[in-house]
Parts: C-alpha cells; sequence; structure tokens
C-alpha cells in the first residue's frame, strides 16, 4: 500500500466512489494535498475565487472543463472538505458527476494526468484510520456496513461506525488499565496497603471476564445477523423435502417429481426472517444409493447438513418410518433440528414415538405458515434482539482477539487466587495487548493490507 514518496510527502489519490456501471450519478472522489488544486484545474465555478475561495461543505455547480482541448465534459456537483474535518483527514474533493463510465473513466484519467494516482482498494478508509478518524474496529464496520444484507444488519453495522463497539472495548481496556495499575501499587507498597488488594482485583477480573463473555455471545450473534444463518432440509427419498422447499419460499425452487431421488445436486434459495438472511439447502435424499450419481449426490448433502446451523429433518407422515428415516435421525440426533412430519393431508401411518416438532402438508400448505413461525423464532433466539443490549458487529478477527482477552483475565482470576501477583500480571498484559490490537493500536502492515484488501476501489 502507497502512502507517501521517499520524501515523506503524502500523495494525492482518485478513485470512482460509486459502483461500476451506468448510473444516473458517478460519484468521482479525490484526497490529499493535492486534491484542491488539481480539481480547479477541471472545474469551473460561477462563484468568483473558484474552488479555493468557495464555501465548504456545499454543493456547488459547474462545469467540467478538458484542461488540454477547453472542451465542456459535463455539468457537476462539487464539494470541497479540508482537513482535517473529512472522511481521510484530509483535504477531500467529490465530483458528482453523470454517471456515464466513459465520461467517469476520462474525468479520473485527468486527474492523474494532472499528478494524483489511482486509489487503491480500501486506501481512502486505510487514510481516515492512519489520520485517526476512526479506529480498527470501526474500519472493519465500514466494510459490513457495505456488504449488509439486511436492513437489520445495516442499522447493526452503522451502529458501530459511528463507535458502539469502540466504546465498549475501550471502555474495557481503562478498566484493565486500573486493575493493572492497581496490583503494580499493590507490589511497590507491598508493607503499606496501598493499591488493589487481592481479593478485590479478583473480583475486577471476574467482573470483566464475565462481560467479556456477555460480549462475545453478542458479537456471536451480530455475525448471524451479518453473514446469515443456513437450514439444510434433510430426509429419505420422496418424503417431500423439495415440496417443502417451495412451500417455505412461496415459488418453485425445486423440481417435485414422485419418483424418488429428482433433487441430486444441492439446491439453494435465500428468504430473509427476523431482519436476518437465511439460506434454505436442499439435497439428495439420504437412504441406499442407486448409483454412483446417487452416492455422490448424498456425501454433498452430508456435507452440507455438518455446515448447517439447523437441520430441517423432513418424514412421510403418510407411512411409517424405514431404515432410511432411522439413520436420517439418527444422523440429526444431538444437534440443533426440527423434525417435520409431511404429507398430513393423507393418511396417518408414523409410529407415537416420533417426537415430530410441526407438521404439515407442502402440497395444500397447511403448517407451512405455522413452521415459518418457528424457523423465525428459532432465527431471533440464534441472533437475540438488535437494540443497544442486542448483537454487536464483530470481525472474525475481533472475535479471536476478545477470546484471547477473556481467556487471559480468566486466567489472571485464576492466578490471582495462588500464585503471586506478577504472574497475574503477564496474563493482564497478554489482554491488554489484545485489547490493543483490537483497536488498531498495534496493527502490523499484513493485517492492515488484509483487512483493507475486502474494500472496493473509492471506499
Amino acid at each position: 500500500m502507497r502512502g507517501s514518496g521517499a520524501d515523506g510527502v503524502v500523495d494525492t489519490i482518485v478513485g470512482i466512489a460509486t459502483p461500476p456501471g451506468t448510473g444516473a450519478i458517478g460519484v468521482i472522489r479525490v484526497s490529499g494535498p493535492l486534491a484542491v488544486s488539481l480539481c480547479s484545474r477541471l472545474v469551473q465555478l460561477a462563484s468568483p475565487g473558484g474552488l479555493d475561495a468557495c464555501k465548504e461543505r456545499v454543493l456547488h455547480r459547474g462545469a467540467v472543463i478538458d484542461p488540454c482541448s477547453g472542451d465542456e465534459l459535463d455539468t457537476a456537483l462539487i464539494v470541497r472538505m479540508s482537513a482535517p474535518r473529512s472522511y481521510t483527514g484530509e483535504d477531500v474533493v467529490e465530483l458528482s458527476c453523470h454517471g456515464n463510465p466513459v465520461l467517469l473513466a476520462h474525468v479520473v484519467e485527468l486527474l492523474v494526468r494532472g499528478g494524483a494516482r489511482l486509489a487503491e482498494p480500501g486506501e481512502f478508509t486505510r487514510r481516515a484510520y492512519t489520520s485517526g478518524r476512526m479506529d480498527l474496529l470501526q474500519v472493519e464496520a465500514v466494510a459490513e456496513l457495505i456488504g449488509a444484507r439486511t436492513e437489520r444488519a445495516v442499522r447493526l453495522a452503522a451502529r458501530h461506525v459511528r463507535g458502539s463497539l469502540s466504546r465498549d472495548i475501550a471502555s474495557c481496556r481503562e478498566r484493565l488499565l486500573d486493575l493493572m495499575a492497581g496490583l503494580e501499587v499493590a507490589l511497590d507498597f507491598p508493607d503499606e496497603e496501598l493499591g488493589m488488594a487481592r481479593t478485590e482485583a479478583i473480583r475486577c477480573a471476574e467482573a470483566m471476564s464475565m462481560g467479556l463473555a456477555a460480549l462475545i455471545a453478542r458479537g456471536r450473534h451480530g455475525r448471524a445477523i451479518q453473514d446469515g444463518l443456513d437450514v439444510m432440509l434433510v430426509g429419505a427419498p420422496n418424503v417431500g423435502k423439495s415440496s417443502v422447499l417451495n412451500a417455505l419460499l412461496g415459488r418453485e425452487r425445486a423440481i417435485v417429481s414422485p419418483s424418488p431421488g429428482t433433487t441430486r445436486d444441492l439446491l439453494d434459495a435465500s428468504l430473509v426472517l427476523a431482519g436476518v438472511p437465511v439460506r434454505l439447502l436442499d439435497g439428495a435424499g439420504l437412504g441406499p444409493p442407486r448409483d454412483a450419481l446417487d452416492s455422490e449426490g448424498m456425501r454433498v448433502a452430508r456435507l452440507a447438513l455438518e455446515d448447517s446451523d439447523l437441520a430441517l429433518v423432513v418424514l412421510d407422515a403418510s407411512r411409517s418410518l424405514g431404515p432410511a428415516d432411522e439413520h436420517v435421525l439418527e444422523l440429526t440426533s444431538g444437534r440443533p433440528r426440527l423434525v417435520i412430519a409431511n404429507k398430513v393431508d393423507l393418511r396417518w401411518a408414523l409410529e407415537e414415538r416420533v417426537n415430530v416438532d410441526h407438521n404439515c402438508s407442502a402440497l395444500s400448505g397447511g403448517g407451512i405458515g405455522t413452521l415459518l413461525g418457528a424457523l423465525e423464532k428459532w432465527v431471533a433466539e440464534q441472533t437475540a434482539p438488535d437494540g443497544e443490549e442486542g448483537g454487536v458487529v464483530a470481525s472474525l478477527r475481533a472475535l479471536e482477539q476478545l477470546g484471547m482477552a477473556h481467556r487471559a483475565i480468566g486466567s489472571a482470576s485464576r492466578a490471582l487466587e495462588r500464585v503471586p501477583i506478577e504472574a497475574a500480571l503477564v496474563d493482564l498484559q497478554d489482554a491488554l495487548g489484545a485489547f490493543d490490537r483490537l483497536l488498531g493500536f498495534e496493527a502490523d502492515e499484513a493485517v492492515l493490507d488484509r483487512i483493507f484488501s475486502t474494500f472496493c476501489v473509492g471506499k
């Protein structure tokens, strides 16, 4: 990632901030010390003094001119934001042109000729991080906001772009520093009863450990809201899994046939329940394979089942359990599942010993609404409410560091009960390092490169 030359001077970058393709508006973002001067060569404003003299953070209408030919390329809206009160913390100019890709590319080319360079993925946000405009948790929340697929995920990510999770972590870090300082004073003045007593330190460490455990749980809920949940329909051949899938979706996604083994490939479709994207998966019916293709389809179905968050076990209510049904029930025992009796519009033949959670008829639609309600309730339980007490958007990196801090503080709490204070301080120092990495105080270039590589150009 480039940012400055050998003389330490930060260069000026340019990028198209709107998605690729034709649109009504295309935004070109320029950031760096030459942003205003470079754009001034291309922009003619009606107000005297040009771009340098125009009021900041106000849209101004102007003409975009090719400085080489003098041709007018477009009429645009221009806004100027001076350092440090901009997204990147640098001088920023944004040009809102008409969204023709050829036009936008030409304007960018003119800016590059003038002395800017093309921004790399995530470089505008990286500069915001480098200038202290946001910490690393907020940076990751920006990426989550861009990739959010539901309104609930958008609300959650937007809250953390504003620093909600960062404040929680910073508060934990401050309490940890207070604990470490109190123990250090107790070590330095052992005969004067200064600093923090062991019993008080243990209480503080235990309280922090409990708070971190709750924060980690909220982070996992937030990941489910962001990434969604997988529900796998599984059952013996010809129990009506594909029909149940179509009924849940309210449309025909899978081919339905009275012949067993119609579904060979893994089918998937999505719907939103409780504000969370849910992917429904349907694979081959599990039973004795008829041929090599059947065997491969069942193998793929079992792999998908292992990776799913919930198994929706479908049984045929019009027949007694067969060996394939017994196999499916055994395969899904001990994991989250809902057992569904399908074809209840026919004669009931299932044994009483089978614990069925819901009855339905995919053919008539009976019970499908109740089944959707049960799925929505399960989703809500997995993700928790998204109010202030609910989930947080935590990246896998953040969850890993939170887990390290939680384990280190738990270890320190146990150490304080039986070993010298110095040993507990080593664990607490490890926890502090995890907090610092969370907020980006100790982020090396490799970590930053990995994070910002997920961003689009222009952000």
